[in-house]
């Protein structure tokens, strides 16, 4: 069994409670949100203009979308409200030895557990409506869930001590991860892409990422190769947002 730190789990139970008893409309809200994302995403690119589904993933567009959006989504989500975690959390801080690093990661753990358990009852629902998408890929997928998540660990400890240092970061996020969502291949598939820029597309890492989501959720994919090579590329990122955290974090309080 995995042994948690007492002040890590308090945390995280502390950043739940925040985002479920903030408000009589919190809970609805914390679905809602990427519902409608995906719904109009997929009225812009499924209805309008005709984004086509690779074959082996079926021919529901609402499908390839979902299963692509929803980590997407669960990564922007962590990142963003990592930013100003330290902020928010300023006179827990400064008035106890809590470890610094554990703010910002238990937002990353939280937003990560609850977008995998909404896809997770999301595709299951897909299965029920007959919808071409695979039970196994919840599992199948969590190396690459995994590897995103190290990755948000690594982007919400540098932006975490960042915003303290720089208030306008985490407002430059939001439209960041909505430019990089649009060449990561979440709405689109790849083989629709001009060759001119296919190469520029495959050099974004996230691209490979959100493939292996479709390959999990939609073809019944196993684990193969890429997948510890995208874990070994989220812990090398992992690691230097560590490294920027821990040389930054000694200066963080004169700032808050």
């Amino acid at each position: 069994m995995i042994r948690i730190d007492p002040l890590l789990r308090a945390l995280i139970e502390r950043e739940v409670n925040n985002r479920f008893l903030g408000g009589v409309l919190s809970p609805i809200w914390w679905l809602a949100q990427p519902l409608l994302t995906l719904g109009v995403y997929a009225l812009v690119f499924g209805l309008f203009m005709r984004s086509s589904v690779p074959a082996a993933y079926g021919d529901s567009f609402v499908a390839y979308l979902a299963v692509g959006l929803w980590p997407w989504l669960a990564f922007a989500d962590a990142v963003t409200r990592s930013a100003s975690s330290l902020i928010a959390q300023s006179a827990l801080i400064t008035r106890t030895a809590l470890p610094r690093l554990y703010v910002p990661l238990s937002t990353v753990i939280v937003s990560f557990a609850l977008n995998w358990l909404a896809l997770t009852a999301i595709v299951v629902l897909f299965k029920l409506l007959g919808f071409q998408v695979s039970l196994s890929g919840i599992i199948m997928s969590l190396p690459a869930w995994i590897a995103l998540l190290l990755i948000a660990m690594g982007f919400a400890w540098m932006v975490s001590t960042a915003q303290v240092l720089v208030r306008d970061v985490e407002g430059m996020l939001g439209p960041l991860f909505t430019l990089l969502s649009f060449i990561c291949g979440i709405q689109y598939g790849l083989e629709s892409i001009p060759a001119a820029w296919r190469d520029v597309i495959l050099a974004n890492p996230f691209t490979h990422l959100i493939a292996r989501m479709h390959d999990t959720y939609l073809a019944g994919g196993a684990f193969v190769w890429i997948d510890a090579t995208l874990l070994v590329g989220g812990a090398v990122i992992a690691l230097l947002g560590y490294a920027f955290f821990q040389r930054v974090a000694p200066h963080v309080d004169d700032y808050l």
